[in-house]
């Protein structure tokens, strides 16, 4: 691959980056950023997990993907029949049998090994020490360059703390807003491939 194509793959990732995190800053939640008439980035709407692997499936058999940030929350367990049709409320009791989902971001390294690979880790009420051990569980298990480790309780309109965990649960960062996150991906994926 060209070094100029390559380039082009990464300064792409981090005008994404870039767009996330001055669009989205005051964000309480995850939202699908607003792609209109730009040539260098896509927006693939998914609806269910099928329809994430699907998609991740047709990126990854278009060519050599070069960095890749997994910052989806994907659900952990499904419903093991959904429902076609609406479900009649005069039921008193309803039983519903979940089934785990997939590792999405294990699916995402075995189709794009040689990838710069960022996952995310989001846990809820656990201290600093915790959430980098399971960060650290995350980078072994899938063989990540990086893992972005979130507490939900620190994370409000004005403050998104995250702690950047590298290879051997190295802290690379702590960051305490969206912007300061995306622009640090953004920086660390620029880096990597100067």
């Amino acid at each position: 691959m060209s070094r100029l194509y390559k380039s082009f793959k990464i300064a792409v990732a981090a005008v994404f980056l870039n767009m996330i995190a001055h669009n989205h800053e005051r964000s309480s939640g995850s939202e699908i950023p607003k792609i209109e008439n730009n040539r260098l980035l896509e927006s693939i709407p998914v609806t269910t997990v099928n329809d994430l692997i699907d998609n991740i499936e047709k990126v990854a058999d278009s060519g050599d993907i070069t960095a890749v940030v997994h910052a989806m929350a994907v659900l952990d367990y499904i419903p093991e029949s959904p429902l076609d049709t609406k479900k009649k409320s005069g039921e008193q009791h309803w039983d519903i049998k979940l089934v785990k989902t997939p590792k999405v971001i294990g699916i995402i390294r075995k189709l794009m090994p040689d990838a710069y690979c960022v996952g995310f880790k989001l846990e809820a009420g656990v201290a600093d020490e915790q959430l980098i051990e399971k960060a650290g569980i995350l980078l072994q298990s899938y063989n990540l360059d990086l893992v972005i480790a979130n507490d939900l309780d620190r994370v409000s309109e004005t403050r998104h703390e995250a702690i950047f965990v590298g290879k051997e649960n190295r802290i690379l960062k702590h960051l305490h807003t969206k912007t300061e996150i995306a622009e640090n991906i953004a920086e660390i994926i620029v880096e990597r491939f100067k």
